[in-house]
């Protein structure tokens, strides 16, 4: 199989990081490696993958950090990103669905499951992607995009704003005084007004139309 997309591994575990490697490439993906986050973010700065898989509990910087600073940059906020996780890990899987992670993988780490959620999620950014204005630095091409969006509330561009700066639910209801249900609310209407599957996605869009003042 060739392939001519780049998955980014991320892992302390050499033993894991070694043989999801050996298993992508022999399925034609081009394959980069981190034992952390902190060599993670210096391999983003010099090539950029097309999908990121990180592990959560990591030295240095773990997966929820490492996250967290690859949402930030406008360049990156857009790859689609797995964690992977030990069984019975349920509020660590809680937690990074809150904050907009695509999906996980459970160690041991089945390589059909792996292989399976890799093109899944490829060809689903691949159809947002298809999606969005060609031209970034036109204005006239977000303003036309944005047009076709319908309309946020006021309170929907509050919330998305703090969605685009990292903010997890909880740290949105507690910023803007309202309950967690309503802001789960919130977030599931700018999804669907922007036509969006999470919450990446979203800040994607948001920065590309210019639907927030940032």
């Amino acid at each position: 199989m060739s392939n001519d997309k780049t998955i980014l591994i991320v892992d302390d575990e050499e033993g894991i990081r070694s043989s999801l490697q050996e298993f992508l490439s022999l399925s034609g993906f081009k394959v980069l490696s981190a034992e952390n986050g902190v060599e993670g973010l210096k391999i983003l700065e010099v090539d950029v993958p097309d999908l990121i898989i990180a592990d959560i509990m990591m030295p240095r910087m773990n997966g929820y950090q490492f996250y967290n600073r690859v949402r930030e940059n406008p360049d990156w906020v857009w790859l689609p990103f797995v964690f992977l996780t030990a069984k019975g890990e349920d509020e660590d899987v809680r937690f990074g669905k809150e904050l907009g992670v695509d999906d996980y993988l459970q160690k041991p780490i089945d390589p059909e499951d792996l292989l399976a959620t890799v093109l899944g999620k490829l060809k689903r950014y691949e159809a947002f992607e298809s999606r969005l204005p060609v031209e970034e630095t036109s204005n006239t091409k977000a303003n036309n995009a944005k047009d076709q969006v319908d309309p946020l509330t006021n309170r929907e561009v509050e919330v998305l704003g703090l969605i685009v700066d990292g903010l997890s639910n909880v740290e949105i209801a507690e910023r803007l005084f309202i309950g967690r249900a309503t802001v789960k609310t919130h977030v599931s209407n700018i999804l669907s007004k922007l036509g969006v599957p999470n919450r990446v996605a979203a800040v994607r869009v948001a920065l590309k139309i210019n639907l927030i003042d940032k």
